[in-house]
C-alpha cells in the first residue's frame, strides 16, 4: 500500500494555531463575549480536526464524528443559556462513541474480571455523584448517565491499556481520565462555587484531554 504523504508545514501550521487558539480561549472565557468565544472555540477544534485528517495514516471515522459533535456542543455550550440541555445530550454521546472505539480491547476479560476492575471506579463515581447531587436539582439524571458513561469508559480505557500497554493506549486514557476530572470541576464552578479561574482551568483541561486522544488516534502504537 501506498504510503500517505504528511504535509509538515500543515501539521505545524494546524498544530500552532490549535494551542494558539486553546490558549485565547483561557482568556476568552473570562470576558464574558459570546461571539468571540464561539469563533474562537471554533477555531480551536476545526484546527485539531483538520491536523487530524493530515496526520492519520488511517481516518477512524467514529473520531472524526467525535470531533464534528465536539464542535457543535462547544458551540452550544457557549450558548447554554439556550441550548444547555442539548449540548449536554452530545458531549454523553461523544463519551459513549469513545466506548465504540476501544470496546474490541475488553472482549478478551471474563464478566468477573471486568466487575472486579470496575469496583474502585464505581465507588469514586458514587462519592462524587453523592456530594454533587443536592447542587444539581435541575439536571441529576443527565449528570448520572454522563457519570455512567464516563466511568465506563474510563474503565474500558484502563482494560485498553492493560491490554496494549503502548504510548498509543497511555494518551489515550490519560486523556479520558481528565475528562470527568474537567466534569466535576465544572460542576463546581456552575453549581456551588462559582469563580473565573475554575473556568480557565476547566478548559485548559479539555484542550489537554483532547489533544492526548487526538496523539493516541495518530499513532500507530
Amino acid at each position: 500500500m501506498r504510503k500517505r504523504h504528511t504535509n509538515k508545514k500543515n501539521v505545524t501550521f494546524f498544530t500552532t494555531l490549535y494551542f494558539l487558539a486553546s490558549l485565547l480561549v483561557l482568556y476568552v472565557v473570562t470576558l464574558g463575549d459570546l461571539n468571540f468565544e464561539f469563533a474562537v472555540k471554533l477555531v480551536t477544534l476545526l484546527s485539531l480536526s483538520f491536523l487530524y485528517l493530515e496526520t492519520t495514516p488511517k481516518v477512524n471515522y467514529w473520531y472524526v464524528v467525535i470531533l464534528l459533535f465536539s464542535i457543535v456542543s462547544d458551540s452550544l455550550f457557549v450558548f447554554e443559556k439556550h441550548f444547555y440541555y442539548e449540548a449536554l445530550f452530545l458531549l454523553i454521546l461523544n463519551r459513549f462513541l469513545y466506548i465504540i472505539i476501544i470496546y474490541h480491547s475488553i472482549l478478551k476479560y471474563p464478566l468477573k474480571t471486568l466487575l472486579l476492575y470496575a469496583i474502585p471506579f464505581v465507588f469514586i463515581f458514587s462519592m462524587i455523584y453523592l456530594i454533587l447531587y443536592e447542587y444539581v436539582n435541575d439536571i441529576q439524571l443527565l449528570v448520572f448517565i454522563m457519570g455512567v458513561v464516563s466511568i465506563s469508559l474510563i474503565l474500558f480505557a484502563f482494560l485498553n491499556l492493560l491490554t496494549k500497554n503502548n504510548t498509543k493506549a497511555l494518551y489515550f486514557f490519560l486523556g479520558v481520565l481528565i475528562f470527568p476530572i474537567a466534569d466535576v470541576l465544572t460542576a463546581i464552578s456552575n453549581y456551588i462555587s462559582p469563580s473565573p479561574y475554575y473556568i480557565v482551568i476547566y478548559h485548559l483541561m479539555y484542550y489537554v484531554a483532547r489533544y492526548l486522544i487526538f496523539r493516541s488516534m495518530v499513532l500507530r502504537r
